[in-house]
């Protein structure tokens, strides 16, 4: 009986061993967190991998006389190394630093453009793959390379880069300049299912002197990352998209763009829009216009050629007029809706003429296509993303005026 008892003690006592949980710990203090990386194609290997590490002092604050360390040190330390793969280039960076790389805190990715137009699909199987890294990383292509990108960068408004990246993100909300969500995930599984292909954010660095050579338009703001007119500020711009055709970039898409394509996505929440006035070209017209009633696309499969057409519906509030007419007033009140239309359907036109151009259709108009397709067969034997370029797409936009504002009529000078 004593026997049976000490056996059975034992096996306890054995059992609890695992329990512990202490044979894998890693200490904070014995890994160095990567908060970003950057790859370009490298020179004599395959990739050049850039690691932004943060530093745990800077990064805590303090400044002079702090517990912090102070200085104007930055919270970001970073070492580039080429390497065949990711996973070479951490075990690399291993041998020369005092801490164990680590990408459990990696928030972005950031590609070189001439990388990302030759193919990225390969980095993106090591983010897949490993279990270090999070499926909600956001991808972003950087305009030149990604290293120097991150050697550059100074958000100004926060301590930490990569926070600053992900505030910037959020701005889909009231601007829809910039896609709806552009992560690891989302890539990956719009590169294997073939019902739309993916947009990613686009990121590039203005020096502030207000000499770039990006045009606007009349409408919104016709510019991409790094060529809006400005002096001062972040030298950060994440603005408008990358456009790709399965794992490789194909084209750069504008913040106007942008917003079209969510528009045609059913994801436009609101924006501020400026067009010219339709008595007076010379001058403008603001409003913050936001989606109406949901989107609707009907399909035609039945002709030689597919045929799609969208009905966008969307209202608005009148800002300012430059101009003295009063838009209150019912018939120029339909005649500024008419002019609203007119420069969205354009816009429209323009930008779906632009991703046949491609041959990509990064808008998302397959998802409505494969709806028709019983079986994933019929749907693959379809071949729907080679047939995008010759469909027959054409929309058309609803617009109401609901508010004028505070003011109704515009402010007159005495004896006018």
């Amino acid at each position: 009986m004593r026997r049976r008892r000490l056996a059975a003690l034992l096996l306890v006592l054995l059992l609890t061993l695992p329990l512990a949980g202490c044979w894998d710990r890693s200490e904070l203090e014995e890994e160095a967190f990567v908060l970003a990386i950057g790859v370009d194609k490298g020179k004599e290997s395959l990739y050049t991998v850039t690691f932004a590490i943060a530093h745990p002092a800077k990064m805590a604050g303090g400044g002079k006389g702090g517990g912090g360390g102070g200085g104007d040190e930055k919270p970001l330390i970073l070492t580039s190394i080429e390497a065949p793969t990711v996973a070479g280039a951490i075990s690399m960076a291993d041998s020369y630093l005092s801490r164990q790389v680590s990408l459990r805190h990696t928030k972005a990715l950031f590609m070189g453009e001439e990388l990302a137009r030759q193919s990225g699909m390969y980095t993106m199987d090591e983010f897949v793959r490993f279990r270090q890294a999070r499926r909600t990383i956001f991808y972003i292509v950087t305009k030149g390379k990604a290293a120097d990108f991150l050697k550059k960068m100074e958000p100004k408004l926060e301590k930490d880069p990569q926070r600053y990246i992900e505030q910037m993100t959020y701005n889909v909300r009231h601007t829809g300049m910039v896609p709806s969500a552009s992560q690891i995930q989302h890539f990956v599984t719009q590169v294997n299912t073939g019902y739309s292909q993916p947009i990613t954010y686009y990121a590039a660095l203005n020096e502030g002197d207000g000499e770039q050579s990006g045009k606007g338009t009349a409408m919104t703001e016709g510019y991409k990352a790094g060529e809006l007119p400005r002096t001062g500020g972040p030298n950060i711009e994440l603005l408008g998209g990358a456009a790709f055709r399965s794992e490789k970039m194909v084209g750069i898409l504008t913040g106007e763009d942008m917003r079209m394509i969510l528009m045609l996505q059913d994801r436009f929440r609101r924006g501020l829009f400026t067009i010219p006035d339709p008595k007076r070209p010379d001058l403008f017209v603001s409003m913050e216009i936001h989606q109406g009633r949901p989107l609707r696309i009907t399909a035609d499969l039945s002709g030689q050629k597919p045929r799609l057409h969208a009905t966008i519906t969307l209202e608005g509030e009148l800002l300012s007029t430059q101009s003295d007419n009063d838009y209150t007033e019912p018939e120029l009140q339909v005649e500024l809706e008419k002019a609203t239309v007119a420069a969205v359907e354009q816009r429209l036109k323009s930008l779906i003429s632009k991703t046949q151009e491609w041959d990509t259709d990064v808008i998302g108009f397959g998802q409505e296509v494969v709806k028709q397709f019983p079986t994933v067969s019929d749907w693959e034997r379809f071949g729907w993303q080679d047939k995008y370029k010759n469909a027959e797409i054409t929309a058309d936009v609803r617009f109401t005026l609901r508010r004028f504002g505070k003011q109704l009529s515009p402010p007159r000078a005495r004896g006018q």
